[in-house]
């Protein structure tokens, strides 16, 4: 099984663009729609923002979404946010409900993982909904790469 995940290639959904800086840790954020933001969050929380604000993905920077003086901080999401939770109960790919705790699993037994293989058969099969379902609001195969080298790299120290 093969853990490589092609980083480059347009997977599913439009691909994101730049939004301002993130007004608490000055990194860029990508855009993410109204259609995102819908999904992510509480009606109370939603009207905050029009048909866009900025997702930020700095994982220490509390900051999730922002546009202007609006911030939505993380724990007021409707579900945890990768970048964010580190946590092993945390969906990595949110269309099809794949954890850490799986990537984990995977990489603890076999040293290889074949679930962006899957997610690419169901990507192919037209079955993803990032817009509304990753509050990235994108594929998540770019992050799903990041966590598999991240988890392959704690493992290997481990052993060490």
């Amino acid at each position: 099984m093969e853990n490589r995940v092609p980083e480059d290639r347009p997977a599913c959904g439009r691909p994101p663009t730049d939004a301002r800086l993130c007004p608490a840790c000055g990194k860029r954020g990508r855009e993410v729609s109204g259609t995102t933001l819908d999904r992510q969050l509480a009606p109370n929380v939603r009207v905050k923002f029009s048909d866009a604000a900025g997702f930020c993905a700095e994982p220490a920077c509390p900051v999730v979404y922002f546009w202007g003086d609006e911030r939505v901080l993380t724990g007021e999401t409707l579900r945890a946010v990768a970048q964010k939770d580190p946590g092993e109960d945390v969906n990595v790919c949110y269309c099809f409900d794949f954890k850490r705790a799986d990537l984990r699993r995977d990489l603890s037994a076999r040293g290889a993982t074949d679930i962006p293989a899957r997610i690419e058969r169901e990507i192919a099969a037209g079955r993803c909904d990032c817009e509304r379902r990753n509050p990235q609001g994108s594929c998540c195969l770019g992050r799903l790469a990041e966590e598999i080298r991240a988890i392959a790299a704690e493992l290997a120290a481990s052993k060490k």
